[in-house]
């Protein structure tokens, strides 16, 4: 899956899941533009300084990038331990407002990948909820009506990563006729600075029922990237408006209960 002469955009490019990501498509030869609220230590191309928690921030970054880009991958998150309005800008409304914009500017047989999470996989409980808010395209508007559910921390988490999952598959076909697709990727747990943040909001028994059943461990971060580099890719041209899990099969244990068989211990 070479990468040679693309451009994308990355957000969260600064640790974790989006550091490793940066490291991956570099290495297949890609230009990484990189937006963060910290400048990252990796190489990237080109960096700008922006808080996904502000659209006027969010806006001049996008103005800012003037070369053709091949595809945008919207990785930056915060957990259920932020304030609900936080959750609701940077995990949804963010990652909706670079997709609207950068779309239709990315060139014919691009991607967008915007990384949703395992917590979102109960979209299909919510989908009439969710969809009120899809509906929304305001930024403004949108998050009022984020606010209105009057959702704790956790449950705004899981909500903000539903709402990404639906509006992808919305997304998916505006820009299909020129072959440029939208999918979402859903990671359990991963060995990230903010890991031990969500085994304190979601709980070490759930968590760590979730990790047995996947084999032992958490995810590594580059774990994350042959997925996002597949989606990107060619190879991918009739995968669109699509959720791929990412979780070494824990989410069998959501779906199946006492009859999961917990994975043997990982030796990898």
């Amino acid at each position: 899956m070479t990468h040679e002469n693309k451009t994308y955009v990355l957000t969260g490019v600064s640790s974790g899941v989006g550091a490793a990501v940066v490291a991956d498509l570099s290495g297949r030869g890609a230009k990484i533009i990189g937006l963060d609220r910290v400048e990252p230590k990796g190489s990237v191309s080109t960096f700008f300084k922006c808080d996904l928690a502000d659209p006027h921030q969010i806006d001049a970054a996008v103005q800012a990038i003037a070369e053709p880009i091949d595809g945008l991958v919207n990785i930056a998150g915060v957990p259920g331990s932020f304030k609900v309005e936080t959750i609701a800008q940077v995990n949804y409304l963010a990652v909706r407002r670079l997709t609207d914009t950068l779309l239709p500017r990315i060139r014919d047989f691009g991607a967008v990948v915007n990384i949703a999470s395992t917590a979102g996989t109960n979209w299909r409980a919510r989908t009439g909820m969710i969809k009120t808010l899809i509906a929304k395209s305001d930024w403004k508007e949108g998050l009022a009506h984020f606010l209105s559910f009057g959702l704790d921390s956790v449950t705004a988490y899981d909500v903000s990563k539903e709402a990404v999952i639906l509006y992808s598959m919305l997304a998916s076909s505006r820009e299909r006729h020129r072959g440029v697709r939208v999918n979402t990727v859903s990671p359990g747990a991963v060995q990230t600075p903010i890991l031990d943040t969500f085994y304190e909001t979601m709980g070490e028994d759930l968590l760590g029922r979730l990790r047995s059943q996947a084999g032992g461990r958490d995810a590594r971060p580059g774990e994350m990237c042959g997925p996002i580099a597949f989606l990107l890719s060619q190879e991918a041209c009739w995968v669109n408006g699509t959720d791929i899990i990412i979780d070494g099969g824990a989410e069998v244990l959501m779906n199946l209960d006492d009859l999961a068989i917990p994975a043997q211990s990982l030796s990898f």
